[in-house]
């Protein structure tokens, strides 16, 4: 009875899986157009088991490409482009499974406002995906991240504007974020 039970149970939380779910669960991979954060949320944690990265010893980096400050009082400009250019960061160290995790896109919401996923594409190693954020009182922002991801590295270039060119408050800026393992951690003493 015991078993019955279990598999009516399992067979239930299976049924409540959109399809979008089952895929990227099969597949590690993740076709959304017009979508929430919550629901791309989902189908990120879905694909994780077939997408993870290796865990081992990483290089990381994140550099800023360009910047575009005009729609900034000159006042601003220094300042900004130097909390700007404090993004950057390189390193080398064993990373855990945990810590190769994708980012919470939750947190995203948190800076940027309630957030949109016109499209969010995640298969065949490549990356594609267009996030419209938008937060009372301050200009529309659109993100835009396109590149390679794979088990052992990544190469994805973050395009960001921030209101329209010309008028006041637009920023564009635009990052790469790459990675690659490089080896295994030596074992634990």
């Amino acid at each position: 009875m015991r078993t019955i039970l279990l598999a009516l149970t399992a067979l239930a939380l299976s049924a409540c899986q959109s399809a979008e779910e089952k895929r990227a669960a099969e597949t590690g991979e993740i076709d959304a157009t017009d979508a929430t954060t919550e629901e791309v949320s989902t189908l990120i944690k879905a694909a994780q088991p077939k997408a993870a990265m290796t865990p081992g010893k990483w290089t990381l980096a994140l550099r800023v490409a360009s910047t575009d400050l005009s729609g900034l009082p000159a006042s601003a400009r220094a300042a900004q482009e130097q909390a700007i250019k404090g993004l950057e960061r390189a390193s080398t160290a064993c990373r855990t499974k945990d810590e190769l995790k994708p980012i919470d896109l939750s947190q995203l919401e948190k800076v940027a406002g309630s957030c949109t996923y016109p499209r969010y594409q995640s298969k065949g190693g490549k990356l594609d995906a267009v996030i419209a954020c938008k937060k009372e009182g301050a200009p529309d922002t659109v993100l835009h991240a396109s590149g390679t991801t794979g088990p052992n590295g990544f190469d994805v270039t973050l395009d960001q504007k921030t209101g329209a060119p010309g008028q006041a408050g637009y920023i564009a800026l635009t990052l790469r974020a790459t990675g690659k393992r490089v080896g295994a951690c030596p074992a634990a003493a």
